[in-house]
């Protein structure tokens, strides 16, 4: 695969990152599934001496066929095709069950061991579950998002796909509008999982592979292949200048 990021933001062409096996089952990023935003952070390491960026993923489902195809493993492998010369390290820290207020104080813990450049933090269905009050987790995502940036690390957030026999849809409904309200007053990244995995199914039916819900497996390779080319996309459109150094 010939899609490489020539030098620190060469031309790319974010559709190069849909990998054979998902061509036909995952749908090309667009703003319909990823809000876009700057990634100040993530420039300034693509540019740092070391060559190293680091992804913490916090909240998100394994999913995936073994750990080489699961979603962090995947979101890695992507983006190093992508990124020249990269170093991309992933690191995964779910927590079944962990609502926004409580993953918000672990993230303080996380940040000091990881120091990462980007954050990726799967919100709202814990909370919908919960029944949070919306305008709660909405404080307490907008306190997280803040820290984060504030500690050096842009943010990602990654919404959920609804379980009808377990979420109440006004509150999926409320979460997701609070998560959307948040992405857009902080101006971070906002992936809407529940759609791209919609539209991931939708092309499942379409290659005649049948009608049962689609695996939680594809589900997650499709994300990865998602994020990867949001990022991607970001990085070459946007060419953000490197944030100001933040002293500890």
């Amino acid at each position: 695969m010939a899609c490489l990021l020539a030098g620190a933001l060469g031309g790319l062409a974010p559709a190069c990152l849909t990998p054979a096996w998902a061509e036909d089952r995952c749908e090309p990023v667009s703003e319909s599934l990823a809000t876009p935003a700057p990634l100040p952070f993530v420039t300034a390491a693509l540019a740092r001496a070391d060559k190293k960026l680091r992804l913490l993923i916090i909240g998100a489902a394994g999913g995936g066929r073994g750990a080489r195809r699961s979603y962090p493993a995947m979101l890695e492998s992507l983006l190093e095709k992508a990124l020249n010369g990269i170093d991309v390290v992933v690191v995964n820290r779910p927590m079944s069950g962990e609502t926004v207020g409580d993953a918000r104080e672990r993230i303080h813990t996380e940040f000091a061991l990881q120091r990462p450049d980007l954050l990726i933090w799967q919100v709202g269905g814990n909370d919908a579950l919960a029944h949070v009050d919306p305008g709660s987790y909405e404080d307490s995502l907008s306190d997280g998002v803040r820290w984060a940036k504030g500690a050096g690390a842009d943010v990602l957030l990654v919404g959920f796909e609804a379980n009808p026999w377990l979420h109440d849809e006004s509150e999926v409904v409320a979460i997701r509008e609070a998560t959307r309200k948040v992405a857009a007053a902080e101006n971070v990244f906002y992936v809407r999982r529940a759609e791209a995995v919609q539209v991931a199914a939708r092309a499942r039916a379409r290659a005649d592979l049948g009608d049962n819900p689609l695996p939680v497996e594809t589900g997650g390779e499709c994300l990865a292949a998602q994020v990867a080319q949001a990022l991607a996309a970001n990085l070459v459109l946007r060419r953000t200048r490197p944030a100001p150094v933040i002293e500890p």
